[in-house]
């Protein structure tokens, strides 16, 4: 009885994959924006110094890049277990993007330091203040968005990952 395959609602499924797409999607496009905006910190750097300036902008949003490209590729797998593999490493990947409290860190101590006109922004305090709003607003969004891929991976486990059944792990 144990060993028996449970049934799958293919249109249930087909909705809940529509939904990571969507998340994948907003993943994409955070990283993308994340990226941009982490290079225009180094253009209009001019004379800052560390720790203002660590690159958090660029690898974290290369991590939602990974995050919604490997929803996408799951969402367009046709082998049901490529399928199960990619939706595996994308909730993994949310835990990720939801646990990144350093470029959250680091965010707020860059939007301080510009907001007070501190050396370490260059001579740009005030493009390097909006520029670190920015990231910082976008490392909030991801945060949201990996609370809310984790939970929804979570909550839809028997669909989007019959596989988890037979483990013996303390969540699944």
């Amino acid at each position: 009885m144990e060993n028996q395959a449970v049934k799958i609602d293919i249109q249930e499924k087909e909705r809940l994959l529509s939904s990571i797409r969507i998340m994948s999607l907003i993943g994409l496009g955070i990283g993308f924006v994340s990226v941009v905006v982490g290079v225009l910190v180094f253009v209009f750097l001019e004379g800052g110094k560390y720790p203002i300036i660590s690159a958090v902008g660029i690898w974290y949003g290369l991590i939602q890049i990974t995050f919604g490209m490997l929803g996408l590729l799951a969402c367009q797998s046709t082998d049901e277990k490529k399928q199960g593999n990619l939706l595996s490493v994308h909730y993994v990947l949310s835990i990720f993007v939801m646990s990144m409290g350093y470029a959250l860190a680091v965010a707020i101590q860059a939007v301080v330091a510009c907001g007070n006109k501190d050396d370490s922004c260059g001579t740009n305090p005030d493009t390097q203040l909006a520029l670190h709003i920015v990231i910082l607003c976008v490392i909030v969004v991801g945060n949201f968005l990996g609370i809310t891929s984790m939970v929804f991976h979570l909550r839809n486990r028997k669909i989007l990952h019959p596989e988890w059944r037979n483990r013996k792990g303390c969540c699944c």
